[in-house]
């Protein structure tokens, strides 16, 4: 029977399972006692405590495809930020909105302001707050 690792090493040992600084192998070596949690992160993560074969620890074949890279570009409400993947910072679709219902509420019911942008005239179109005339002619058919 081999003897329990104290337990500030079987804590140490996950924790650096956890950060990757170790293997899954070396791992369950420092917990069954026939490895040192220091001999363990000299080997890395790359490799177990038997032989110097790589470690199987399911990331050998890394990403195959490089992750897809969001372009800037500026928000929607035209406040000037820039942001990634959405259209609007947080919070500027509603404050958008409400600057649209202000128009509309004024008269401008075809929001022809040179405040607004023919993006924000698709934007009122498709939350319904305006209907398809405020859009171009080519637009609207197609």
């Amino acid at each position: 029977m081999t003897q329990k690792v104290h337990h500030q090493t079987e804590r140490g040992a996950r924790i650096a399972l956890t950060k990757e600084q170790i293997s899954r192998a070396s791992y369950e070596a420092i917990l069954a006692g026939t490895l040192s949690l220091a001999e363990g992160r000299e080997l890395g993560r790359d490799r177990g405590p038997h032989g110097t074969g790589r470690a199987s620890s399911g990331h050998e074949d890394g990403r195959k495809t490089p992750r897809k890279v969001r372009t800037a570009r500026p928000c929607l409400c035209s406040c000037g930020g820039t942001t990634r993947g959405g259209r609007f910072l947080p919070g500027h679709d509603a404050k958008l909105r409400s600057e649209l219902v202000a128009q509309i509420k004024k008269g401008d019911v075809l929001l022809r302001s040179e405040r607004i942008t023919p993006e924000q005239r698709r934007y009122a179109v498709e939350r319904g707050l305006a209907g398809p005339e405020v859009l171009p002619e080519e637009e609207r058919n197609g």
